[in-house]
């Protein structure tokens, strides 16, 4: 769908044509029709025409009623994000969030947190960043709000791989943003994490071999624009067969990543997909079966991808 050209603000039209495999993805239980599925149309907002339903798993994450972070719905009472946004208190009934957010600031209503479940080995620093809230009420699904799908333990994610990052963040690092901020999205490709650190070699500390680790995932915008401040929390999903899969969580960055060459990184959903497993009960994971093996395969196109770089999105 689109909504005419130059009509939505921050917009990056994606170009790229899904990854073909011999064995279609699956969702294991009930969740084959419901996760990872968009239901893009256009409205009118503030006097704009612009498209709406394209990331209906994105949640907005405050604290004391001010946007801090990003999230993704993953089942109609839990939320999946970085737990570096859930340090400036454990009490969830400061958290609140929102659901089918287009632009924010909005007069949508904010939904209350009954819990929120921080990984135990995550000691204030970059590894071990994911976490997880619960909502008060179940939401109920409409075409603007809907999970991702999340990967079984097994997902293999291939070097080069093209995927989207999701947010709210600036156009430019060095002016903000002003309000009110749309909903955006960029496309960076999966990097070997050995080149990550390579280039994050001055942050290592003096016995210390590696900064990057398994838990981790290195991606960097072809073009320019990356993942850069004020959307800590947010999906890099990845389009399989018209499934969107969950493969990672905005972590961190270092100067707004592809402008200055370095890769941002992300929290490894694969990598804690038993950890999710054990605190969301009843939750499924997508799949592909082939002898036994699961693998997701996006290899990086050169010619298919068609962007509009309208500048960085810096998160945080």
């Amino acid at each position: 769908v689109a909504c005419g050209p130059g009509n939505l603000r921050g917009y990056i039209r994606p170009a790229l044509f899904s990854a073909r495999l011999e064995n279609l993805p699956f969702v294991e239980g009930a969740w084959f029709q419901t996760c990872g599925q968009t239901n893009i149309s256009c409205r009118v907002e503030k006097g704009r025409l612009v498209e709406v339903g394209k990331w209906p798993w994105q949640v907005s994450i405050l604290f004391l009623g001010v946007y801090i972070c990003s999230g993704s719905l993953i089942h109609q009472q839990w939320v999946l994000t970085a737990a570096h946004c859930l340090q400036r208190s454990k009490d969830p009934t400061k958290y609140s969030v929102k659901v089918g957010v287009q632009q924010r600031p909005d007069a949508t209503t904010q939904l209350l947190v009954s819990r929120i479940v921080i990984h135990e080995n995550y000691s204030n620093v970059m590894s071990q960043d994911i976490a997880l809230m619960k909502l008060k009420d179940a939401v109920n699904w409409s075409p603007l709000v809907q999970p991702v799908c999340l990967p079984s333990v097994h997902f293999k994610l291939i070097i080069g791989s093209m995927c989207w990052t999701i947010g709210w963040g600036r156009l430019k690092d060095e002016v903000a943003q002003k309000s009110p901020y749309s909903l955006q999205e960029v496309a960076v490709r999966i990097i070997h994490n050995d080149f990550c650190n390579q280039r994050y070699q001055f942050l290592l500390s003096k016995d210390q071999k590696q900064f990057i680790g398994d838990d981790m995932l290195c991606a960097s915008s072809e073009l320019g624009s990356d993942t850069c401040q004020e959307n800590s929390g947010s999906s890099l999903v990845c389009k399989l067969n018209n499934t969107w899969i969950q493969m990672g969580i905005v972590s961190w960055s270092y100067r707004c990543g592809g402008r200055h060459r370095y890769p941002g990184i992300y929290t490894s959903t694969p990598h804690f997909t038993r950890w999710i497993n054990k605190q969301v009960v009843g939750l499924r994971f997508a799949s592909t079966i082939r002898d036994g093996a699961t693998i997701l395969s996006f290899p990086f196109l050169v010619g298919c991808i068609l962007l509009v770089s309208l500048g960085s999105l810096w998160l945080l």
